[in-house]
């Protein structure tokens, strides 16, 4: 009934040249996790390397590049991230107490709250990547660039399977196949002026996620909900829990109510007028670390960012009292008598029930945060001779102090992060400002 593990790996290494490396790993889950039919999973990968710098016709440019590599690498890998325990089985609940017998005699009774899955298996990735690595002039500078494309089939996917009564609980399934492929970047340089050392690195990722397969008998899959409404869905041929709602065309000057874009032309506006209005996916996130330091004193600015990715705005409710204060927008530029030009709703306007579920609540969530700002000192040592401390470093730090944003939200970076809730902000506690003081010793 326990987990079990099986992996063997065949490494391969010619002059420092040529590289290989094979492995096949077994996983039989524990049966709490699937039944005893589907609990093993095989997991294959490969990879080559080859270090071109090192052939013989390379070394006229080995005064210039130090080393150069190619990368190329395919493998599986399971994972059962997405179940509970017993997620498979068919559940008994306690459903009453029956007269069966004479009496005032009753008989308690059970009755399935699941209909369970005795085809569950794993879900499988299947990644293949292209890398170089370089460094050059005297390993100053540094650079990698990978291309990854990751398919993932059988995924698990909850909340398809009909429950057995009202409010009763689904059954997860083998259900979907995602792909995910983009490019890494990683740029670096280091030296020296004299006693000053500097360092600069920076990163950027590209990633194309779809959805390329749903099981027929499903249309999509819900996700997310806020309040009534549900704001996500998984759908074949759009990134995995895409924002789906209604266009908003704006505000009518003439009643101040929102309005929408009639998608299928029947001259009226519902549910198959509904469409993709955003996901949370960005299509880039980059970093940037700063490093500096001279005699004793040292400095760090790190910041990351993400560019093109969409935040469902949860607080954006100017029908809410409960969320409307939070922004003097809803009231400063709502519709009235004497400012029909306004962006926001009237107070009472009808269809605010398609306002929620609308391209109104999405907002641009592309940001850039400086992480941290630290500056260091370390105490020479000669003036710790005489206190039994071999090294000490005194330091003050700014942590996610700046941020740079036209969300108006909290904050652009602490919007839900779950799988069917990535980027959907139900007013969610911002990230703390720090200003911290401290101190590195070593006896």
């Amino acid at each position: 009934t326990a987990k079990l593990s099986y992996f063997g790996r065949l490494d391969y290494s010619y002059k420092d040249r040529y590289y290989a490396q094979f492995s096949l790993r077994a996983d039989a889950a524990d049966l709490s996790m699937l039944p005893h039919n589907t609990r093993w999973g095989y997991f294959p990968a490969a990879s080559l390397g080859w270090t071109i710098s090192e052939e013989k016709f390379f070394q006229p440019l080995k005064k210039v590049f130090d080393s150069v590599k190619f990368r190329a690498s395919w493998g599986e890998n399971g994972s059962l991230s997405a179940l509970s325990n017993y997620s498979y089985s068919t559940d008994m609940i306690s459903s009453g107490y029956y007269p069966l017998t004479s009496g005032n005699n009753y008989t308690s009774g059970v009755s399935p709250s699941t209909l369970g899955n005795d085809n569950l298996k794993w879900e499988t990735s299947i990644q293949t990547d292209f890398g170089l690595d370089l460094y050059a002039f005297n390993t100053r500078l540094n650079f990698s660039a990978d291309y990854f494309n990751k398919r993932t089939k059988d995924l698990l996917i909850w909340n398809t399977t009909p429950s057995l009564e009202i409010g009763g609980a689904t059954s997860p399934i083998n259900a979907g196949n995602v792909s995910n492929k983009g490019f890494e970047f990683e740029l670096g340089w280091h030296d020296h002026i004299g006693q000053f050392q500097y360092s600069i690195r920076g990163n950027l990722s590209t990633l194309t996620n779809k959805v390329t397969y749903i099981a027929p008998s499903i249309t999509r899959v819900a996700g997310t909900t806020f309040h009534t409404y549900t704001v996500t869905y998984f759908e074949q041929g759009y990134p995995v829990y895409y924002f789906r709602g209604y266009k908003f065309k704006g505000i009518d000057k003439n009643t101040g109510n929102p309005t929408f874009k009639d998608l299928n032309g029947d001259g009226k506006i519902t549910e198959n007028d509904m469409t993709c209005i955003g996901d949370a996916i960005p299509n880039f996130t980059y970093g940037l670390t700063l490093t500096a330091a001279y005699k004793g004193f040292d400095l760090t600015v790190f910041g990351t960012g993400s560019h093109g990715n969409d935040i469902y705005c949860c607080i954006n409710r100017p029908d809410m009292a409960a969320y409307n204060k939070l922004y003097s927008y809803f009231y400063k530029d709502r519709w009235t008598a004497t400012n029909t030009n306004g962006t926001q709703p009237k107070a009472g306007a009808n269809d605010m029930d398609k306002y929620a579920v609308s391209s109104a609540m999405v907002k641009n969530g592309s940001y850039f945060k400086i992480k941290q700002i630290q500056l260091g000192y370390t105490i020479p040592k000669k003036l710790l001779q005489h206190v039994l401390i071999g090294n000490l470093r005194v330091y003050i730090s700014l942590d996610d102090y700046f941020t740079f944003t036209k969300y108006k939200g909290f904050d652009p970076e602490a919007a839900a992060s779950t799988t069917s809730g990535m980027g959907v902000d139900k007013g969610t506690y911002p990230m703390s400002k720090k200003l911290v003081f401290g101190a590195d010793i070593d006896f």
